[in-house]
């Protein structure tokens, strides 16, 4: 089984395209946690009166 150079090739294969959706759903995940982050941080500081 692990000496079966074939069995790796195909598992690799299968395996970049699962981390590359994957990757895709963190960074989208990631996007939206620094969007909301920021407007958090954007509504607990004073704005200036004029």
């Amino acid at each position: 089984m692990y000496n079966n150079p074939s069995a790796v090739a195909g598992g690799g294969a299968l395996a970049a395209t699962g981390l590359l959706t994957g990757n895709l759903l963190w960074a989208f995940l990631a996007a939206f946690a620094m969007i909301a982050l920021g407007m958090a941080v954007m509504r607990t500081i004073p704005r200036s009166e004029r």
